[in-house]
């Protein structure tokens, strides 16, 4: 807890021996610690706590009901975790400040200590050992400092940026429910796949591999077998400029696809091993027993989402992990139709076990009785926001297309125009290109995009594709660049806004080391702490490039400089895109009280059955109107009615 602290904060619980005070010394500051409190709440003001959450309960059910402590509002509550993820530090205090080089430092012996004295014996009695909480109370105060340093010497929350907090945890409060049922007889069916599969993998290597989670083994038979040299080739990875090889998700995909298509021939028992792990390595499955592991009594999982876990202030997902389900999803009759088969004992046939557990994942999530889900997604919503943000005349020509696609649903999507575009192929290369090519990518991140959709060209069509793109949007390439030169300047002269498009830079020497921050339409600030010019050498000479402090990256324990990641005009487009898609999705969410979930550009609400229409038509209305700050930015956002989480 962030309270005010002198210099003499330890004669409130030290007596002169270094022992814990019982003195009637203790008690007086005590009671007037509550009575201060009690105060600075009625006044409107805030209890800033790491992680606040945490201690927001510890108030409410141990200090308020046990020790006579005053009530706290939950909106009186502020998390100096949040303030460091929205300055782009890291989420926890001993790397934030150790980001920060700050005074004071996390105390590491407090996790021993809680240990030792807060968890209950099997007996439910607590260690009371006197010097043991000495110790932990100077844990406590070291992490007091810790935090004010960290309040202290970044930016802090905007009311704005609070309330998206609150309403991040009032959606984690109220949480979402899971078809236990489903859960419990997918896990156990994936179990029995498992083991299957191990079997399989035995037979097919002569006992060399015996589960789908020997990696090393798999891949020591792979190569033994003489593959064709493109699957070596496939599988070759450097890691810190070391080469070594990789059965990664997307490469197996490749190896397959290939071999499905006739450009590669794999012996038969080869094709089987690397169809045998990509089943048996099938994440999502295990997002099953994680839903039973974190579900509570009333089969809600609380606690899904992160506010600001992403620099770009987007939200992001924990525990259930839902950001990352799997799109391609069963509908909600088919789900029913897997729960009745595995409830009576029924075989599922083949592999396709693990990928239809993982297409009814999405469907495990429903509902309580009497009610549905409303669910809203924003269709295409970076590829209009990138040209918005733009605001010039060739990003305006890509918004009117939009328009006319949003206003005649007849006419072809944006996928299917830009696949004719770059020469007549298919609607799945057509989204590649769009969801790939918007950031400054090229070949590199056509085919990084275009593994996730199964989709393979040669290298010279991929060439020529992006050359195609660019030209048709030459508006994009002008944004980056002007993106990118605003920064430089802004940070080459402190104090002075910059411009480009609808976004403002400007430098601050005096935040984190000086710090770019970038200034979205809507209000919302990004901060890339640390910020530097630096010149690097490269094989056509000497370059000047920008970098900052990366947060999500930690350092080892001796290091004595934080890790720097390099801002590049695309990256600094993808950026803003995102940050501002972002932004839309909180100001939807802070609208409406019933929001359970949120997944990357769909809110779900869950609401009374007999409502869902007008809730429907009210979601679909706020999504596609949206604030004043995005006029003239065009949103498509169907609504739909669901008995369980699907698309």
């Amino acid at each position: 807890m962030v309270a005010k602290m002198s210099d003499d904060i330890r004669t409130w619980v030290w007596d002169a021996t270094g022992q814990l005070s019982s003195s009637p010394l203790y008690d007086d500051v005590l009671d007037d610690f509550i009575r201060v409190a009690a105060k600075h709440v009625a006044d409107g003001g805030l209890i800033a706590a790491h992680n606040a959450r945490f201690d927001q309960q510890i108030w409410e059910y141990v200090a308020v009901g046990d020790h006579g402590f005053p009530e706290i509002p939950a909106e009186s509550w502020y998390c100096t975790s949040a303030q460091a993820r929205i300055n782009a530090l890291p989420a926890n205090l001993d790397d934030a400040t150790r980001a920060l080089d700050a005074r004071h430092r996390k105390n590491h012996a407090g996790a021993a200590l809680i240990r030792q004295l807060c968890i209950p014996n099997d007996m439910g009695q607590f260690n009371n050992d006197v010097s043991l909480l000495t110790k932990l109370l100077v844990y406590c105060i070291d992490d007091v400092a810790a935090t004010k340093d960290l309040l202290n010497s970044t930016r802090l929350m905007s009311p704005t940026e609070h309330d998206d907090w609150l309403a991040n945890e009032r959606i984690n409060d109220r949480g979402i429910k899971i078809d236990r049922v489903l859960a419990e007889h997918a896990t156990q069916y994936a179990a029995a796949e498992a083991a299957e599969i191990g079997r399989e993998l035995s037979i097919l290597t002569n006992n060399n591999v015996s589960k789908h989670t020997q990696n090393q083994r798999i891949k020591k038979w792979l190569l033994g077998r003489q593959v064709p040299d493109m699957v070596e080739q496939l599988m070759t990875v450097y890691v810190k400029g070391v080469k070594k090889h990789s059965l990664a998700k997307d490469i197996r995909t490749q190896i397959l696809d290939r071999a499905d298509s006739g450009e590669i021939d794999l012996p038969d028992d080869v094709y089987n091993v690397i169809a045998a792990l990509d089943d048996g390595n099938k994440s999502s499955v295990a997002k099953y027993q994680r839903m039973l592991d974190r579900k509570e009594p009333d089969d809600r999982v609380r606690g899904s989402f992160m506010y600001a876990g992403a620099a770009t202030i987007r939200y992001t997902s924990r525990g259930l992990q839902l950001h990352n389900f799997k799109r391609d999803c069963l509908s909600a009759a088919d789900a029913e139709s897997l729960r009745g088969m595995m409830s009576s004992g029924a075989q599922l046939s083949g592999h396709a076990v693990m990928d239809t557990l993982a297409k009814a994942l999405r469907p495990t999530l429903i509902p309580d009785e009497g009610k549905a889900f409303i669910v809203g997604d924003w269709s295409s919503i970076e590829n209009r926001a990138l040209p918005w943000l733009a605001n010039s005349y060739g990003g305006q020509m890509k918004l009117d297309l939009f328009k006319h696609i949003d206003a005649d649903p007849d006419l072809p999507d944006m996928y299917v125009r830009a696949a004719e575009d770059a020469g007549g192929y298919d609607r799945q290369v057509g989204k590649v290109i769009e969801l790939s090519l918007g950031f400054g990518g090229a070949n590199g991140a056509f085919n990084s995009m275009a593994r996730n959709y199964g989709v393979h060209l040669p290298d010279h069509q991929v060439t020529r594709i992006v050359k195609n793109w660019r030209r048709a949007n030459q508006w994009a390439e002008t944004f980056w660049n002007e993106l990118e030169r605003a920064a430089r300047q802004a940070i080459q002269s402190p104090g002075l806004v910059t411009d480009a498009g609808r976004v403002k830079y400007v430098f601050n020497p005096d935040l984190i080391g000086g710090s770019l921050i970038c200034e979205l339409p809507c209000g919302q600030l990004l901060t890339y702490p640390a910020t530097r010019l630096n010149t690097v050498d490269t094989e056509w000479g000497p370059k000047s490039e920008i970098s900052a402090l990366k947060a999500n990256w930690s350092p080892a324990a001796d290091a004595k400089e934080w890790p720097r990641y390099t801002l590049w005009r695309g990256l600094l487009a993808e950026n803003v895109t995102q940050a501002t898609c972002a932004s839309l999705l909180r100001y939807v969410i802070r609208q409406f009280d019933d929001v359970v979930l949120h997944c990357h550009d769909e809110i779900a609400l869950e609401v009374p059955i007999g409502d869902a229409y007008l809730w429907r038509d009210t979601l679909q209305h706020e999504m596609e109107n949206g604030p004043a700050w995005a006029q003239g930015l065009p949103l498509n956002a169907p609504a739909k009615i669901m008995t369980r989480y699907g698309k």
